[in-house]
């Protein structure tokens, strides 16, 4: 299994907070199934990591999971924020953001939870994006309020091309009971989805088994089987050697 959403990089960002605890979360994850997580430390104007920043620590962890003998790779990415969609087009044009496997067919977006924050032009962005051919993922979209009290607010980027991507531990109610409901609902209405564990700790690392697990019990096994198919599509690009 891949995990496409994780804050395993330690120290740099709101994740792993040592070396020690990045690999008690991924002996955790080897033992759950994990083969693969794509590291995606934040991108925003208070921690504003770029490829250049990540790609280094990303070869220092591998190096360090070689040497415990940890059969989990680590791969490239980021989470990146947008607030303000003319500078994120400057900053894409400029090369220096760390897509997903640090390819160009996926990258992972995540808007501010203030509802203020959200741009009005996200929709456009996500067309301009595809046209990059890339596919833009929206990082949890079952925990932000405007989603839920807007749901064509949502239906819209997807409509464009975006992906969403639901968390493990909203649909297991670790996130409260509203981003539950709205994870199932998102699940239900929108084909394009996967599942990722936006891991930052061993208290918010629940694992990828127990979300297909949850999507097989509640929406059946063919639903969980589309999930799994689609996260291979992500971990096929990011494992591609440039």
């Amino acid at each position: 299994m891949i995990d496409i959403h994780c804050h395993i990089l330690p120290m740099i960002d709101d994740g792993a907070a040592s070396l020690s605890e990045a690999l008690a979360m991924t002996r955790f994850c080897a033992t759950d199934g994990i083969t693969h997580i794509i590291a995606t430390p934040h991108c925003h104007r208070y921690v504003h990591l770029l490829r250049a920043d990540i790609l280094p620590q990303v070869v220092l962890l591998n190096e360090q999971l070689q040497l415990a003998n940890i059969p989990v790779t680590i791969l490239p990415g980021s989470e990146i924020q947008v607030t303000d969609t003319t500078e994120y087009r400057r900053e894409f044009d400029a090369g220096v953001y760390c897509h997903l496997g640090d390819r160009q067919d996926f990258t992972l977006l995540e808007f501010n939870w203030a509802r203020e924050q959200f741009p009005s032009d996200a929709t456009e962005l996500v067309t301009w994006i595809r046209e990059q051919n890339m596919t833009p993922i929206l990082a949890h979209p079952e925990r932000y309020e405007y989603f839920w009290k807007d749901p064509a607010k949502l239906q819209a980027l997807v409509d464009a091309g975006a992906w969403v991507q639901v968390t493990v531990d909203s649909l297991l109610g670790n996130h409260g009971p509203s981003p539950k409901l709205a994870g199932e609902a998102m699940l239900w209405q929108h084909p394009d989805a996967i599942l990722a564990t936006d891991a930052h700790n061993m208290y918010r690392c629940s694992g990828m088994s127990a979300g297909y697990a949850w999507v097989q019990k509640h929406l059946g096994p063919a639903r969980s089987d589309d999930l799994r198919t689609r996260a291979e599509r992500v971990l096929a690009s990011a494992r591609q050697v440039h």
